[in-house]
């Protein structure tokens, strides 16, 4: 009986860190772009973004890694001062239609 209860303990303490670490995680599994506002959903949470309001200035990296190969990042740096980085494996998937925005109306924002 008291091995039962130690398994327990133990399952509750992993679950506890699990959800921990998911709610920091900074990786979005989801992007919607609706006017100027910016909604990016994460495993336990949602952000939203006001892009004409909260944007400070943004701009798009491409990365090359040597395991996962080549993938694109959004950055997006806050009036706040925190920074929001959006991933994609290729120029044209979820990121873009962000990026088209972005460059129709706050390309004065475009950080080099």
């Amino acid at each position: 009986m008291d091995y039962l209860y130690i398994v327990i303990v133990s399952i509750l303490i992993v679950s506890a860190l699990m959800i921990v670490l998911l709610t920091n995680t900074k990786n979005s599994n989801n992007i919607i772009l609706q006017g100027n506002k910016l909604t990016i959903f994460h495993p336990l949470k949602r952000e939203d973004i006001n892009l004409d309001a909260d944007l400070q200035k943004w701009n798009v990296q491409k990365i090359q890694t040597l395991w996962r190969g080549k993938f694109y990042s959004l950055n997006l740096q806050l009036k706040s001062g925190k920074w929001n980085r959006l991933y994609s494996r290729n120029f044209t998937g979820k990121i873009a239609p962000v990026i088209e925005y972005l460059e129709n109306t706050s390309p004065e924002k475009k950080a080099e």
